[in-house]
């Protein structure tokens, strides 16, 4: 069975040292952990080294056969922290493809322990979370197929919430784009309205929190994302109010 797996070349690296006082961000100079693939920093002879962990990454994430059978395709984003010794703590998956391809990351990453050059505080070294996300996906997909199916699941998504005002169904549709996509903001945005509209508040304010996390939204969004909204079309709805709220934290 033809099958495919992409690393994603971005990552997400937070340059806040765990239990560190943000208001002295301003003053305090941060470098993220770097993966080395180099157990304890020592080379290994006969064995493959690894630049970055992308490299690593797609050569050690397996896509479980299960997940193969069931035609699970996503992306998988993943979050850990690189403690001060170099190995990886704190794993907390941030989307989920399947419980097989969670597995599948989180033993790959834990095989890394050591091969991290902790993150520096101000000089010293300091605790940090790191974030990947891998693509799983059949190989006679491409990514603008990959889109396709996203944008299909969002303007169904639209439809159920706007026309037939339907939230519930709404959320599948949302739900099922978010797991090929996670990291649209405006995919966030909808799928935490969504969940506003059913009474699943938390869920919402998760959403929109990760879109803080991911940088937030500009007044450009709309032109940037392949799935932007208009607020007009947004401003109806009961989470509305809440959005813009925790938009502004």
């Amino acid at each position: 069975m033809k099958r495919a797996i992409i690393v994603l070349i971005g990552m997400i690296s937070s340059f806040i040292a765990i239990g560190q006082d943000q208001k002295m961000m301003n003053e305090i100079t941060c470098t993220p952990p770097k993966f080395t693939g180099i157990n304890g920093a020592i080379p290994i002879l006969l064995e493959e080294k690894y630049q970055t962990i992308e490299d690593y990454l797609a050569k050690n994430v397996v896509y479980p056969e299960a997940a193969i059978m069931r035609n699970n395709q996503g992306t998988e984003v993943v979050s850990f922290i690189v403690t001060t010794r170099g190995e990886l703590t704190d794993f907390k998956v941030i989307n989920s493809v399947c419980p097989e391809i969670d597995q599948s990351v989180i033993s790959a990453l834990e095989k890394t322990n050591g091969m991290w050059k902790p993150g520096l505080n101000d000089d010293k070294t300091a605790a940090m979370e790191k974030e990947v996300s891998v693509v799983f996906r059949q190989a006679d997909l491409s990514f603008n197929d990959f889109l396709h199916m996203t944008r299909n699941s969002f303007t169904n998504g639209n439809e159920k919430l706007f026309v037939k005002q339907n939230p519930k169904k709404a959320l599948r549709h949302f739900n099922r784009a978010v797991v090929l996509m996670p990291n649209d903001r405006s995919l966030l945005v909808m799928r935490g309205l969504a969940r506003y509209e059913i009474g699943d508040k938390e869920g919402a304010y998760r959403d929109w929190t990760r879109i803080k996390t991911l940088g937030g939204i500009s007044g450009s969004d709309n032109m940037s994302s392949p799935f932007g909204m208009n607020d007009n079309d947004l401003r109806g709805l009961k989470g509305y109010a809440e959005l813009v709220r925790t938009m502004t934290w």
